[in-house]
């Protein structure tokens, strides 16, 4: 097993999955975060969507009010979704490798 600084790698061996099938299984996975990218940009987000509760509370709609929370919360799991991209992406140049 190979590890980088993070977490274990996996290592192509006779009695372990087979190298095409590691790196068959990753390369879907990576496949199907770049789907998942492209929904969630093609997917409404709008300030205009979070403004009347805003109005409803009596703040600000400008500054801090729902739709910057909401904004906060969307790129703290897009970060995520990026984390793990690379995780991915790391796991098939390693499979790649051996």
């Amino acid at each position: 097993m190979t590890e980088t600084k993070e977490y274990p790698l996996p290592t192509v061996h006779l009695n372990g999955t087979s190298k095409e099938s590691l790196l068959q299984g990753n390369v879907k996975i990576l496949s199907a975060i770049n789907e998942l990218r492209e929904a969630i940009g093609s997917c409404q987000f709008h300030g205009r969507d979070y403004y009347v509760q805003d109005v409803r509370r009596g703040l600000s709609p400008v500054t801090g009010g729902t739709f910057d929370k909401a904004y906060d919360e969307r790129c703290k799991h897009l970060n995520n979704i990026g984390d793990f991209e690379q995780y991915i992406e790391k796991h098939i140049q390693h499979i790649i490798t051996q």
